[in-house]
């Protein structure tokens, strides 16, 4: 691990493997990935990307905590863990590889070194007190992220006119008219916090390569051919740093002064949608749709618009899945 000198209470980059006797190698069992690449690179890459990371965030935010981590169940589910323990300061959590990780209404999001960028960001947020909480926080994250990875792939070589990623709500990313990554939001109280905050955790996952994602999801390398050499250290890099600023401005302003943004990058307006109401339940477990209609856009709180039989419904995340019909 890099900056071994930076103490676990420093506002920095928190070293997941010391450097004395013992601990000088990755476990043999984990040296090698699946797909090739060796764990150990790919830790070198995700270390090498806290510290830009940690130069580029904390300006603003000194007490900023940047952890890597070999392998993991979910980022998301330590996060959540810690702040209900009272550990609330800012942190932003990677692995190499995450064996339990979880999407939203419960699926599963496995990551492979070096395939999936998988990472999740833990702060206080006042979020009951913004119009839209949870819901439309997802849908800044979604933005922060798409904008972030379009500026990051465009300052590469032939990369110059990468296609715009699109938002599909309430918590997908896509490329290419196929899903790239996605977005857990996940709210807790927590000991210590002032009232009216709570310990919110963000999980983003993307798909670098192909690895185990799903044959209907796509990566970014399989995506956009001429950028094979993209890791997973050098997208986080792009990302975190813009994540946490929209983020803090999120919390400030709410989600009406991103509603244009999402706009331009809406991937359901303008489509026949079906919707159910009920969480867990989807199209190929055979449940009819609560509603279907045409999508229309989103609120200035972020719940999706759709056009159906009974004028225009305001869905909102929790309580719907969006299906575009056949």
């Amino acid at each position: 691990m890099r900056l071994p000198e930076v103490p676990r209470h420093h506002a920095g980059v928190t070293p997941s493997l010391n450097a004395g006797p013992g601990h000088n190698k990755v476990s043999e069992t984990h040296t090698q990935a699946a797909d090739g690449i060796e764990l150990s690179a790919v830790l070198a890459d995700l270390n090498a990307a806290a510290e830009r990371i940690w130069e580029a965030a904390s300006p603003a935010c000194p007490d900023l905590s940047l952890e890597v981590l070999p392998e993991i169940g979910s980022t998301n589910t330590e996060l959540m863990a810690r702040g209900r323990r009272g550990e609330t300061s800012p942190t932003v959590l990677t692995a190499c590889r995450q064996t339990a990780g979880r999407g939203r209404q419960g699926r599963t999001w496995l990551a492979s070194p070096g395939d999936t960028l998988t990472f999740s960001l833990g702060l206080p947020m006042r979020l009951d007190e913004i119009p839209g909480g949870g819901s439309a926080l997802s849908l800044a994250v979604g933005i922060a992220v798409a904008l972030a990875l379009e500026a990051g792939l465009q300052a590469l070589p032939d990369q110059a006119h990468a296609p715009a990623i699109g938002l599909k709500w309430p918590n997908d990313l896509w490329l290419k008219g196929r899903k790239l990554g996605g977005i857990l939001i996940e709210a807790t109280p927590a000991p210590g916090l002032s009232d009216g905050q709570r310990w919110v955790v963000i999980g983003v996952g993307l798909n670098v390569r192909p690895g185990q994602a799903p044959s209907e999801a796509t990566s970014l390398s399989s995506a956009l051919k001429t950028a094979p050499s993209l890791t997973v250290g050098q997208i986080w890099s792009w990302i975190a740093p813009a994540l946490l600023a929209k983020v803090r401005a999120f919390e400030a302003t709410g989600f009406a002064p991103l509603q244009a943004a999402y706009t331009q990058r809406d991937v359901l307006a303008g489509h026949a949608v079906s919707l159910w109401a009920t969480p867990g339940q989807v199209p190929v477990d055979g449940h009819a749709p609560s509603d279907t209609g045409m999508a229309q856009g989103v609120s200035e709180t972020g719940a999706l618009l759709v056009h159906t039989d009974k004028g225009l419904q305001a869905w909102t995340t929790g309580e719907v899945s969006v299906r575009l019909q056949s």
